[in-house]
This record gives structure tokens, C-alpha cells and sequence, in this order.
């Protein structure tokens, strides 16, 4: 049958099921290449939630006035195996890594969810582990809607407040003293 097949050369059966082939019933198209992209799509457009590693990253800068830009956002994230995260700081007490998530889902009664995937934060402690961060989270917003929340470890997030609580009690010794110098000379 393959020397009268008038698509020998386009099937991707050919030369496999030719002999069990009547009426061109095995016909298999060729599978078409399929490259992988970068963070852009086939259009051009910016992948879906890279607006909102910008703004995060951003907003994190901005709540951490005194450092300069300590925040920013891993270059081809979840594109190479070495490009973990979707940012990364710098900080010296709170260097951390963080995966952006924002979604558009909709329930059955109408209102936005976001489910959380374990393996989300489960791959999100080993790439945090990997690259020496002790904290990590899973920012996540959703689409159209300008509230972003964050998912963490309960104990990852006791040690931020533990943190803050141990730098509010030194910063009210250290004025304690500034005042009692200033009141002894």
C-alpha cells in the first residue's frame, strides 16, 4: 500500500502502519514543532502576571524605605532552571525569594478565588533553600483587582514578627538612652 499512498510523505504513521492501512484509514498528520517561548507569547504581549511581579516588586521597595531597591524581579523566571523565583532580595536580616500568582478564576456562586497549590509553596521552599533565602512567600492577586495578599509558612511568618518585635525593643533602648544623654549633659 505505501508505494500507491498518495500521503506517504506526510503521514506520521508512514512506513509504520502502511501494511494495516485501507482508504487511508491510519492517516496520522506530522506533528507540528512546538518551540517554547520566552515570557512573551506568540503576539508579542507580556505573559499574564508580569504586571503584577512589577508592581510587587515595586511595592516592596517602597516598604523598605531605607534600603535602596533591595527588591528585584528574577529575569526569565520559570523559564531556566537556574531562574528561581519571581523576586529576590537582598536584604541583610530578611533576604527572600517570592513566586507572584494572580488569577481570574470564578466560583459556581459567582464570586474570585485563587486556589493555592501546595506544590506552589513546596517548590517555593526548596528554590528559597537552594538559593540561601530563610524567607519566602507566595504574593497573589486577583485579576482586574488592586489588593494583593501573601500565602507563607506560619512559622516563616512568626519569625518576621519575632523580628520586628526584637528591632522595636532595641530601637526603644537605644532612644532610651539617646534621651538619657541628652538629658545628662
Amino acid at each position: 500500500m505505501s508505494d500507491e499512498c498518495m500521503y506517504i510523505d506526510a503521514c506520521a504513521n508512514a512506513n509504520k502502519s502502511c501494511r494495516s492501512c485501507f482508504s487511508y484509514n491510519k492517516y496520522k498528520p506530522p506533528k507540528q514543532p512546538y518551540t517554547l517561548g520566552g515570557r512573551k507569547g506568540p503576539t508579542g504581549v507580556k505573559k499574564e502576571g508580569m504586571a503584577f511581579e512589577e508592581r510587587g516588586t515595586k511595592r516592596y521597595n517602597q516598604a523598605i524605605r531605607e534600603a535602596k531597591d533591595v527588591a528585584r524581579r528574577q529575569i526569565a523566571s520559570g523559564g531556566k532552571h537556574w531562574a528561581l523565583g519571581d523576586m529576590i532580595t537582598e536584604e541583610e536580616l530578611t533576604a527572600s525569594l517570592a513566586e507572584f500568582k494572580e488569577r481570574g478564576t470564578i466560583s459556581a456562586s459567582g464570586e474570585k478565588q485563587i486556589t493555592i497549590k501546595k506544590q506552589w509553596l513546596d517548590k517555593l521552599s526548596e528554590e528559597a533553600e537552594a538559593m540561601n533565602r530563610s524567607f519566602y512567600f507566595l504574593p497573589f492577586t486577583f485579576k482586574g483587582q488592586d489588593t494583593d495578599y501573601v500565602a507563607m509558612e506560619y512559622d516563616r511568618f512568626l519569625a518576621y514578627v519575632q523580628m520586628i518585635q526584637t528591632m522595636a525593643e532595641r530601637m526603644r533602648i537605644l532612644e532610651d538612652k539617646v534621651v538619657s544623654l541628652e538629658r545628662g549633659s
